[in-house]
């Protein structure tokens, strides 16, 4: 297990670990994407809940009996959840959640200031995603200063702060042709990926979806990278070959979570993408 330091800064909200669940952490031990898989009868459905509670962090109980631990119950919102009450989402069982800044390059969020300043006010950890509409190299170029100038227009200064790129099947739009093939995608984050970074943001991933992973975004470059993958199953079946700790998988789209009107998306996520050392 990686070591963890006792102080941690989580975006904004700092607390001590107890050592005693620190060295229960160790005991129980990590596997694959930084989350222990034990296997274990279950008698799960569609219409269960799970989400379980094991020495004070999260544990989810996959379909097949198989159980993650510790992991993290994360929601992503957009302008489409409209005018969620963050106070209510604090106080139900989410531990963290991912805002869209905007899309494209010029389009913020609608809903974006107010739900950065709602989870600032309510100490909620959070991270960020750009949906992306680019057809080339240089439309990602201008995603890429989009978003930076974003987080200096709301003096996002936390250069670990999670950053996801959101790759997904988009038609051609506007007179423009997309990609369709790997290697043309692959540019295309990789523009992206390097503007943020040179701007000193280590915190950055891919989130798409498994089909897109395995037919337009294959690549060994892509997979590497795409480390939050949607797979809607009570069972995760993606493996994230080649892609490096820590992972998230968004299992449904149709959740309903307190403080949120209608459907949104959860997300089971290794804590380690929003913990940072002092």
């Amino acid at each position: 297990m990686t070591p963890v330091p006792s102080t941690l800064q989580i975006h904004g909200v700092r607390f001590r670990i107890c050592m005693m669940i620190l060295c229960i952490c160790t005991v129980i031990g990590v596997t694959g994407c930084g989350v222990s898989t034990d296997s274990q009868e279950s008698s799960w459905n569609e219409a269960a809940d799970p989400w379980s509670y094991s020495f004070g962090v999260h544990v989810f109980t996959e379909g097949d009996g198989r159980v993650l631990r510790p992991v993290w119950r994360v929601i992503d919102v957009s302008e489409h959840q409209r005018n969620v009450n963050w106070q209510k989402v604090k106080q139900s069982e989410v531990d963290a959640a991912i805002l869209r800044i905007g899309y494209g390059h010029g389009n913020e969020d609608k809903y974006f200031k107010n739900n950065l300043a709602q989870v600032r006010v309510n100490r909620i950890p959070h991270g960020l995603y750009l949906y992306s509409y680019a057809y080339g190299t240089d439309f990602a170029r201008e995603e890429a200063n989009f978003v930076l100038q974003t987080l200096r227009k709301y003096s996002i200064n936390d250069k670990t702060i999670p950053i996801f790129y959101d790759m997904e099947h988009l038609d051609d739009w506007g007179g423009h042709t997309m990609p369709t093939r790997p290697i043309q995608f692959e540019q295309i984050a990789k523009v992206f990926f390097g503007a943020l970074e040179d701007a000193g943001y280590t915190n950055l991933g891919i989130y798409t979806y498994a089909h897109n992973m395995a037919t337009r975004l294959d690549s060994d470059w892509l997979r590497e990278h795409a480390n939050w993958i949607a797979s809607y199953s009570d069972t995760l079946e993606y493996d994230f070959a080649g892609c490096p700790d820590p992972h998230a998988w968004q299992y449904t789209s149709t959740a309903r979570v307190p403080g949120v009107t209608g459907d949104v998306d959860v997300s089971v996520f290794d804590p380690r993408f929003f913990m940072s050392a002092e």
